[in-house]
């Protein structure tokens, strides 16, 4: 046995991750083995098993922050600790306790990163902009054992646990570190990062501002998504795009003409300033030649495009 495998935390046990909202739902127990031996020989967490008719975002909740704690401010990849999960053939994945990689845990579980029922096979090449800890990823790698994955990260520290978590992949899978945009550009952070996500806006580089400027917002650099997708494939098109990228899908889909060579795109719509105009994606998704339609959720919302 490993030292990963000794020092693992055990995710509790369900139904595949991407259906376990639905495993609770129903009221459907998830629990671990309790045996105070195997507890002390492996350090694995319990869970009681649950049996009642909790809400289910109580019940998600309940269960990331049995094992990674309530979240804090961003934490360095340094700090990520190995969980073993069951719904993901017992592999080891790392998260960073008392994090918001809880979020990531229960955004997988929900199974909204999925792509739509109706999507049209082969699927070979899988995207994700702001691929986050790569959770979602490997999720998607495992549905689709045929097709290559790629990450595109912005943030270093996800990018460094996003790789970790997609080595079982090997050659299948890829982590970008960059932002992402609708062309080579430096864009100004719209607050302050976090382990979810940024808002970004384009900069005018023509028009930098003054050095002494002291509220001058933090900037990074972005590359072009359509270079990124067409140097990964080598020209052939990406089945499917999942996009979550805060604010930026805006711009994204506006400028869209990176995504001629892109079959099935998923744009998540969750921040505040762009919830309220999420309207606004499906007419700009079929300007750019996708059948179009809007997935509406209590939280915000998906814009689903087909070609």
């Amino acid at each position: 046995m490993s030292r990963e495998d000794t020092m693992a935390e055990q995710i509790p046990h369900g139904t595949r991750l991407h259906r376990l909202v639905e495993h609770l739902r129903h009221g459907e127990g998830l629990g671990l083995a309790t045996g105070a031996a195997r507890q002390a020989a492996r350090g694995v967490r319990s869970v009681v098993r649950v049996g009642d008719a909790a809400g289910r975002a109580r019940m998600v909740r309940l269960l990331a922050e049995s094992a990674l704690g309530r979240e804090e401010d961003q934490r360095p990849a340094s700090s990520a600790r190995p969980f073993r999960v069951p719904e993901l053939g017992d592999r080891i994945v790392w998260l960073r306790p008392r994090s918001r990689d809880l979020r990531a845990f229960q955004f997988l579980a929900e199974g909204h990163h999925m792509p739509p029922a109706d999507m049209p096979g082969p699927v070979r090449h899988i995207a994700v902009f702001g691929a986050n800890i790569g959770l979602l990823l490997a999720d998607l790698a495992d549905e689709y054992p045929e097709a290559r994955v790629l990450g595109v990260e912005p943030d270093t520290d996800n990018a460094v646990l996003a790789r970790r978590n997609l080595e079982h992949l090997g050659g299948r899978g890829r982590i970008v570190e960059t932002a992402v945009w609708h062309r080579d550009a430096t864009l100004q952070v719209g607050w302050d990062r976090d382990a979810w996500g940024v808002n970004i806006t384009d900069t005018a580089p023509e028009q930098p501002p003054a050095a002494s400027d002291d509220s001058l917002q933090p900037r990074i650099e972005a590359a072009d998504a359509g270079r990124i997708l067409a140097d990964w494939t080598g020209g052939a098109p990406v089945d499917y795009l999942l996009v979550s990228v805060e604010s930026a899908w805006q711009e994204l889909l506006a400028h869209g003409d990176w995504a001629r060579d892109v079959r099935c795109i998923k744009v998540e719509i969750s921040d505040a300033r762009t919830v309220a105009v999420a309207d606004e994606a499906v007419p700009m998704l079929e300007k750019l030649g996708f059948r179009a339609r809007l997935q509406t959720l209590p939280w915000g919302a998906f814009a689903i495009g087909l070609r």
